[in-house]
């Protein structure tokens, strides 16, 4: 029996040379001199480098020893295999030669470039972005960027070639369009309008974390006209505000949600805004913040304990900075205990929304006072502080149902004041409410019979008996001559002192019963004049 021998794989070579009615690739390939008899049938198969599939070439499509390429993606990675079959049938086909890789020559970019723009309050120009084109989309390694703006209040537009990716223009800036060029061409103008901002915004943003990326929805404002072109969604890291740190991802009119990937990392807060784009303008942004997954914060919150009183103290608090709050707090928890007890701890749970707490407490205790936030993940770490109570105090404690019941008695003097007056005259003697006395009349003359020094009953006041006393008939005497003017001009003393004891003397005319000795209680003396007012002629 013949032995049969197995074929080798032919020689390739690939010649690139860029044309503009085909692909410009050509692949050759030689074989031994063995095996030109009997000549055998070649296979050929190619694919883009990267991918698994293989397209056949159709062997009548072949040349004896080459094969022009067409329809290739422009400036693009490929790689050709070749084997050799028997051709008349006889003999084992040879196996697949090694990979031949090649570039398809470059060509004009094709696409629009993605653009998008930024302002920093830090800095006092307008920063542009865009994305740089995907390979099949550039077509060429030489590529550059033709920026081209009009700025308000002026005519015409400037041009500046730029390297990928930024450039950074003025505030008054009001339309920017941006093309990528190479030396085979341009792509199509992406522009934007930053003519007007008031343009109606989206409404209900949301953006929650999941592990394949930040869902983001929304929905069309009430006002939000029909000539929105667009939707971009932006994401950034919260803590910083570069442009570097920045993505971005433009949608279509009908969008209502998009799905973000990037670089991601659990635990960093971030900040997701929408805007609508029209023709002429924009608007928004709507924002949010979001984590593609929470953790728990790793410190308390700053506690100052206020207003410190025998009964308790008013606690307060800051927020937990925000790259250290790892989550959306859910609430905080306050611990308290005391010195004399400190495995009795107490915890309340206080709501997001207020940032104060009011703790009752004991007077005179030593207390230690923790505060702690939670999130979803679970709660994190305490901040701590001690404080003491001062001792109670009594007085105000005394002070105040005193007040009260002086209050009550107050009041219901003013309401029952005369049947207290009528109540007192029953009650107290009756020198303490009667009004100035009249020895004379005073019905305590009446009232009050004491026994005189012979045993019979006569008056507090007077040596008489208590009835009226009688009356006395007095008898009209001439008037008596006037003295002369020089007994006027004598002693005065003298004649005082004579006068007085004529005053003294008893009269001879009517005569009186005796009176008993007078009694008095003493109040008439402060009405009476004393000798010395007498002796210096007072009276």
């Amino acid at each position: 029996m013949e032995k049969l021998e197995k074929l080798v794989p032919p020689v390739l070579s690939v010649d690139v040379e860029p044309s503009a009615d085909s692909s410009g690739v050509t692949v050759s390939w030689t074989i031994s001199e063995s095996q030109h008899q009997p000549p055998p049938r070649f296979q050929l198969r190619y694919r883009e480098r990267g991918t698994w599939s293989w397209m056949q070439v159709s062997e009548e499509d072949m040349e004896p020893h080459s094969y022009e390429f067409s329809h290739l993606e422009a400036f693009t990675e490929y790689e050709v295999q070749m084997r050799c079959v028997p051709g008349d049938g006889q003999g084992l086909e040879c196996a697949w030669s090694q990979p031949t890789v090649f570039r398809s020559p470059a060509a004009a970019p094709t696409g629009l470039v993605d653009l998008w723009w930024h302002t920093d309050e830090r800095r006092p120009n307008l920063t542009v972005l865009w994305k740089a084109l995907e390979p099949k989309a550039a077509r060429s390694h030489n590529l550059t960027y033709i920026v081209s703006y009009r700025e308000r209040g002026k005519d015409g537009s400037r041009s500046i070639q730029v390297p990928c990716c930024n450039a950074s223009l003025s505030r008054s800036v009001e339309y920017i369009s941006i093309v990528a060029a190479n030396a085979m061409g341009r792509t199509q103008a992406a522009n934007i309008s930053l003519e007007r901002s008031d343009f109606p915004v989206p409404e209900g943003v949301q953006a929650k974390g999941s592990h394949d990326g930040l869902h983001v929805s929304w929905i069309p404002g009430r006002r939000l006209s029909q000539g929105v072109q667009a939707y971009v969604v932006q994401w950034s890291e919260a803590a910083s505000r570069g442009a570097a740190t920045r993505g971005w991802k433009r949608l279509a009119p009908a969008s209502r949600s998009a799905l973000l990937s990037d670089d991601f990392q659990p635990q960093v807060p971030y900040i997701v805004s929408v805007y609508g784009l029209y023709p002429y303008g924009y608007g928004g942004p709507v924002s949010t913040l979001c984590y593609i997954q929470d953790g728990v914060p790793s410190v308390g919150p700053n506690i100052t304990v206020r207003d410190v009183s025998s009964t308790g103290a008013l606690v307060t608090w800051e927020a937990i900075p925000l790259l250290q709050q790892r989550g959306f707090i859910t609430h905080y928890t306050v611990y308290t205990s005391s010195s004399s007890s400190p495995q009795a701890v107490r915890s309340q749970n206080v709501s997001v929304g207020g940032n104060s707490t009011f703790l009752h407490l004991y007077p005179s205790t030593n207390y230690l006072l923790e505060m702690s936030a939670s999130t979803s993940a679970g709660e994190g770490g305490k901040s701590r502080t001690t404080f003491t109570t001062p001792g109670a105090v009594l007085l105000p404690v005394v002070l105040a149902p005193l007040t009260v019941v002086l209050a009550i008695f107050c009041v219901l003097g003013l309401l029952f004041h005369q049947r207290i007056l009528i109540l007192g005259r029953w009650i107290l003697p009756e020198w303490c409410w009667q009004s100035i006395p009249d020895p004379m009349h005073s019905k305590i003359a009446l009232q009050s019979q004491n026994k005189g020094v012979d045993g019979s009953r006569s008056s507090f006041l007077l040596g008489l008996d208590v009835s009226d006393p009688p009356l006395t008939e007095v008898e009209e005497s001439p008037a008596p001559a006037p003295p002369p003017v020089s007994s006027l001009l004598g002693n005065r003393r003298g004649s005082l002192g004579s006068l007085g004891q004529a005053a003294l003397a008893p009269s001879s005319t009517g005569a009186q019963p005796a009176a008993q000795a007078l009694i008095i209680s003493g109040y008439e003396k402060h009405f009476m004049p004393s000798p010395e007012d007498l002796d210096q002629g007072r009276v």
